[in-house]
């Protein structure tokens, strides 16, 4: 078994807090599967995006508004949504309150594009690593 601190692992921030943790498996020896441990406050989420992977979005807490391929569904803990391989996306909190969530990464390296989108204007998102 291993046993991973969260603060150890690289976040990203929205707004100035850190909106998640990226457990990045091939950081970890043995690990094959990646993923994004989100806590996001209300009306926060990243640019619209794709990844060469499936993304699973696990919903613990909160309504989440994910928009994928033309697609928007409000979804809830009740849900568990999967976006396909290459399909650009995006997310927002719609609150009351935090969302939180695990999105898993069918891949041992998180791999991001970030997509132009002209509905969003939020440029707040950033990356960072422990000791950065």
């Amino acid at each position: 078994m291993q046993i991973i601190a969260k603060n150890s692992l690289p976040t990203v921030q929205i707004n100035g807090e850190v909106a998640a943790h990226i457990l990045n498996a091939s950081d970890h020896p043995g690990l094959s599967v990646s993923a994004f441990i989100v806590d996001v406050a209300t009306d926060a989420g990243p640019p619209r995006h794709t990844h060469p992977y499936e993304e699973i979005f696990v919903i613990v807490e909160g309504t989440v508004r994910l928009e994928a391929g033309g697609d928007t569904i409000d979804a809830t803990p009740e849900d568990i949504c999967v976006v396909p391989a290459g399909v650009p996306h995006k997310f927002a909190n719609l609150g009351p309150g935090r969302a939180r969530m695990v999105n898993i990464h069918a891949a041992k390296d998180v791999v991001t594009e970030f997509v132009p989108d002209e509905a969003d204007t939020n440029e707040s998102y950033a990356y960072n690593r422990p000791g950065s």
